[in-house]
């Protein structure tokens, strides 16, 4: 592993950790402050049903709103499984199951896909996930 990769290794693992702890600011410290987040182009059903925690977002003040959502959430697991990386982006498996403040529930793995600049900052995060078990989450 090169030294750029471990370090965005760790600065993922950092943000999970964080996380973790409620810390908002130590993942916010991470992201770059134009970060783009589940920003497509193109037509995404989750945004089009209007999922409150897939909606796109751009710098950290819409970041900060994402976590106020997925933080009134009651993880019974929130696991990091694996991690791959390249100089420029880590993809982190996680498994996640939780109950939404409105009793509907999630179990499923994501893949979240971190892009990193040149700064070591993050990006972008793109995530890979089961579209219609967070549509029935949200909207069931």
């Amino acid at each position: 592993m090169t030294t750029i990769t471990a370090s965005h290794t760790r600065t993922v693992a950092a943000m999970y950790e964080a996380f973790g702890r409620g810390d908002l600011a130590g993942i916010l410290s991470h992201l770059s402050e134009d970060v783009t987040w589940d920003v497509t182009e193109e037509p995404w059903t989750p945004h089009e049903a209007g999922v409150p925690w897939l909606m796109p977002r751009r710098g950290h003040a819409e970041v900060a709103e994402f976590f106020e959502i997925v933080g009134a959430w009651n993880y019974e697991r929130f696991e990091l499984l694996d991690m791959l990386t390249s100089d420029t982006q880590v993809a982190a498996e996680i498994r996640l199951t939780a109950i939404l403040p409105n009793g509907n529930r999630i179990d499923e793995v994501v893949i979240h896909l971190w892009t990193f600049g040149p700064d070591g900052k993050v990006l972008t995060l793109r995530r890979m996930l089961d579209t219609g078990a967070n549509i029935a989450a949200a909207t069931g």
